[in-house]
Parts: structure tokens; sequence; C-alpha cells
């Protein structure tokens, strides 16, 4: 429970051999750079939900969450679940909604799209790393909207590329020396590379993962796009406590 950061209950020997597996599946995740076979080679899920689901549409769209029914138990816990990107499509958001009646969903686009009643509340903002250009930070949006003090149970991101400079931005802020005012428990995201055969989106990608991890999330899910397998993936992680990626005893 300590290491998971109050996630798992499970016997010490079956806790061992998961961090035994998290351990040495992430010394074969950064294997090359070569573009082609990019998501075939690298970052496969280390960690293991016994109960993830995918929730929304069973073809694009839809994400997988770790064990959902944890936030169904959490009866005295308002959820707050972050989508930015929805191009309109608000499946995930229905879906949810479904399964966490009392969640507060906040959707985020560059264009306007207004919410289905009763499931969500819409705003529009680009989102990236505020630095160069129009967009907003994640951490902005979070100031905007109050909820510094808030935990994000579920952030689901899918901008178009944008993801880079979204995430950077937000591990760049410190986030590990904000684990008091800045929680995020889950990210479902895909990832977007730039079509072509150079190697800098591919050590963009490493150096992206290396800054999950890095930030005490672990890989549970992997779902290459097949509308263009070479370019996009879905991965779904989880935050545990730093001391599960400390050395195993």
């Amino acid at each position: 429970m300590l290491e998971s950061d109050g996630w798992f209950c499970d016997q010490d020997s079956n806790w061992k051999r998961r961090k035994m597996i998290d351990h040495m599946q992430n010394k074969l995740n950064r294997i090359s750079n070569d573009r082609p076979s990019f998501f075939q080679n690298n970052w496969e899920p280390t960690l293991h939900c016994e109960f993830a689901r995918r929730i929304g549409h069973t073809g694009d769209g839809g994400k997988w969450i770790c064990d959902i029914h944890r936030y169904q138990e959490m009866t005295n816990t308002t959820m707050l679940i972050y989508s930015l990107g929805s191009n309109g499509d608000f499946s995930f958001e229905r879906a949810v909604k479904n399964e966490l009646p009392n969640a507060e969903i906040y959707t985020f686009d560059r264009d306007i799209y207004q919410c289905p009643a009763n499931i969500c509340i819409s705003h529009q903002a680009n989102l990236g790393s505020q630095t160069a250009d129009s967009s907003k930070s994640l951490q902005t949006i979070i100031n905007e909207l109050g909820h510094q003090k808030r935990e994000i149970h579920i952030l689901k991101v899918d901008i178009e590329g944008s993801e880079f400079d979204l995430f950077e931005e937000l591990f760049k802020s410190g986030m590990k020396n904000q684990s008091d005012s800045l929680y995020i428990r889950q990210i479902l995201f895909e990832i977007h590379l730039a079509k072509g055969l150079h190697e800098e989106p591919s050590q963009r990608t490493h150096r992206l993962f290396d800054l999950f991890r890095a930030n005490n999330y672990a890989i549970f899910h992997k779902e290459v796009n097949l509308y263009d397998a070479q370019n996009l993936c879905e991965f779904a992680l989880l935050r545990l406590n730093a001391a599960f990626f400390s050395s195993i005893t």
C-alpha cells in the first residue's frame, strides 16, 4: 500500500515479484531509435493492473483505466477528471460518467465544443508548453480552475503532438516537489511521432518516458493505433510511490 500510494493491497511476496518484473522490463524498454518499428521495439508496460478496463469507443478514442473499481469504492471522494483534446467526440467522457456518476469531468480543446448535458464541462484552450506560442500549460489550467489542492484522478490527453510540450513543461515545473498541491493518479495519452525516418522524434520520446519514470509513473498498458502504427500509440500510466522504483531487497 505504501509503495503504490494506497492503490494496491498485495502480499509482500507478490509485490516483490511486481517490482522485479518492473525493473527487468524497464531495462529492456529503450532498445533503438529505429523509426519504422519504434513502438514495436520500445516502451512496453512494466506494471500489471489486474482489473484494467478499456473505457469508451471500441475503436479509436477509447482508453485503458487501471482498476476503475477502486475509484467506485471511494464513496467520500469526488473524482476529478481532465480530458485534453476531444475534437467534439465525448464518448470517453460519457463512458466514464456512466462508471463514475459523481465525477467532475472537464474537457479542453482548441476549438469550441459543447459537452453533453450533465456529462462534462468544456473549455476552449490550446494546450502545450505556454513558452513559445499561444498555448496554455496544464499547470495554468489547473490554477485557473482552482484545482491546485485537488488530486486529478484521471488525465486523458490526445492533443495531436503537443503532448511532448505539455508533459515536458509540467515536469519541468518540479512536479515531484508539488506532491502536496498537484497529484495526477493516472495518465492516459496518445503519442504522435512526426512522420519520417529521422531519429529526433524517437530520442524525444525516449526522454519523455524517462521523465515519466523519474516522476514515479509506470506503464500499465500500451496499444498501437492501427490507423498509423508507425507513428501513433496509446499509453496508460499509473503513479506510484518513489519507494517502488528503489532497489529490490
